[in-house]
């Protein structure tokens, strides 16, 4: 497996070098940063995709399949043209659009994701923020299912961002994880300096609990997020799994994806579906367009390419 990732930013989608025939899939808009980012195509072009946690289907446009046949839904679109919207796109949205586009023989994913200046804190000035709904517990998506009790998961890996609550319902809900070998991953360099600090502090009670490793990556690359996972691959005992729970930063999510679509028989996901409130962020900040292209046909490695 070769996986290389290929990024460009800047400070509109203008910047970019977006393809003038694109079809994007897109998610819900909750605040601006969201229409904005939906704006990069005109409405013509655009596609929304929902996926439903309670009976695991997707719905794009019109049509709506279960996840594990979202191909079907795919089917008639050129790989080549679709550009998915990760600001408003979910995870399981995200996974599910990459995972369909690499089986269906795609050699590549073109995603965008535009960071926000400010997210909705609890108070002006706190250090709490206030992102989601209380989350509807952990639930499987389809194509990337774990069994956290069986002894052959034997890793994981946790993005983490500013909810601990999250990470606390994980660990309630699956005792059993503690006894793996799991890390914590913060994304350093945070999206705004401070913000790191606002990630890792409300989660030390868990960490000092649980005495879980502790990791780093950049919070806006996916490429580096990719490695980190990658390393804890690499360390798998022979016929092992691991489980990647992307609960931080979208970038990471966007990694994650990738990732969990590139190994389907080493990699299963551990996700919350929250749901995501309106008005969550103000302001935008750096526009980023990730190209990401799996080659199956290479003994297993990872390069990196800008």
């Amino acid at each position: 497996m070769k996986v290389k990732f290929f990024s460009k930013s800047g400070t509109s989608a203008a910047e970019l070098g977006l393809p003038e025939d694109m079809v994007l899939l897109h998610g819900e808009q909750l605040d601006d940063r969201g229409q904005l980012a939906c704006g990069c195509a005109p409405e013509s072009a655009r596609v929304l995709l929902s996926y439903g946690v309670d009976d695991m289907s997707l719905s794009m446009g019109t049509e709506t399949r279960s996840s594990d046949l979202a191909s079907e839904l795919l089917f008639g679109f050129d790989p080549n043209r679709v550009v998915l919207e990760a600001t408003t796109l979910g995870f399981a949205e995200l996974f599910c659009a990459t995972n369909a586009l690499l089986n269906s023989g795609a050699t590549s994913v073109d995603i965008i994701y535009v960071e926000p200046a400010q997210y909705q804190r609890a108070s002006p000035g706190g250090d709490q923020f206030v992102l989601s709904e209380p989350t509807r517990g952990y639930a499987p998506i389809p194509n990337a299912i774990v069994d956290l009790t069986s002894d052959d998961v034997e890793a994981g890996v946790f993005f983490l961002g500013f909810e601990p609550e999250r990470l606390d319902r994980a660990l309630e809900e699956h005792q059993m994880i503690t006894a793996k070998d799991v890390k914590l991953v913060f994304g350093i360099p945070a999206y705004h300096p401070g913000w790191e600090l606002d990630a890792i502090i409300p989660h030390l009670p868990a960490l000092e609990q649980h005495k879980l490793q502790l990791d780093y990556c950049s919070a806006n690359d996916p490429e580096a997020a990719f490695e980190c996972l990658e390393r804890t691959r690499e360390g798998l005992s022979p016929n092992k799994r691991m489980f990647v729970a992307p609960i931080g930063p979208k970038p990471c999510g966007i990694a994650s994806a990738i990732f969990a679509s590139a190994y389907p028989d080493q990699v299963g996901l551990l996700f919350d579906h929250p749901r995501r409130k309106k008005k969550r962020s103000s302001g935008t900040d750096l526009w980023h367009r990730f190209t990401v292209t799996v080659d199956r046909g290479i003994a297993a490695q990872t390069d990196a390419g800008h």
